[in-house]
């Protein structure tokens, strides 16, 4: 994975740990990069992001953790997808994710004794941290990439199409604030003399 392609919700993640009073570190990981460098003593809870393509990597970066006696946290298409399989490898496997699901995780950190344990608020979050609160996570993930530097945002839930293959088409389609939209954009340009700016209409 490229940093320019990094994923909106472990940033929205770190934001939320930060708002409920927690220490965070975010790391974006490519797979080029030292892991040994990356994963600290000191973390307690660690969040961990993946597609089904890095699930084995996910698996293995959990299993480092899980060794240092740190709970783990798998969210993202996979654990939405094969929550089962996820749960013999994570402490807790997350579906849909908001806020009040990231509290409960960290309030309860409990390691699993066999399977870990699959958590899920009934729909998406109605809204997101924007690029406001991202930006010093923005930071981190633009520094790794040389050439091309994407900025991500997002501008709906859900799906308002009915595709078979999809794993949101039965998702009710929410759009998100105009306003904070709106708002993140002008913040934007603050920022960035020229920005590309990646507005992704589903979260997955």
């Amino acid at each position: 994975m490229n940093a320019n392609l990094a994923s909106i919700m472990p940033q929205a993640v770190a934001a939320w740990c930060e708002e409920l009073g927690h220490d965070v570190r975010y790391v974006c990981y490519t797979g080029r990069e030292d892991l040994s460098t990356l994963i600290s003593e000191e973390t307690d809870i660690v969040f961990i992001g993946a597609f089904t393509r890095t699930a084995f990597i996910a698996y293995a970066i959990s299993n480092l953790y899980r060794q240092r006696g740190t709970v783990t946290v798998l969210g993202g298409p996979h654990a939405r997808c094969y929550r089962e399989d996820a749960a013999k490898y994570f402490d807790y496997v997350l579906g849909f994710t908001d806020k009040t699901v990231v509290d409960q995780v960290v309030r309860e950190m409990a390691p699993a004794r066999s399977l870990g344990q699959c958590l899920s608020s009934k729909t998406q979050p109605k809204s997101l941290p924007g690029i406001v609160q991202r930006w010093k996570y923005i930071e981190t993930m633009l520094a790794k990439a040389p050439f091309l530097k994407i900025v991500p945002t997002i501008g709906s839930m859900g799906c308002p199409y009915t595709c078979s293959f999809c794993i949101d088409a039965t998702v009710d389609y929410q759009p998100l604030p105009f306003d904070e939209l709106r708002r993140d954009l002008k913040f934007l340009l603050t920022k960035v003399k020229h920005p590309i700016v990646g507005c992704f209409p589903f979260l997955s």
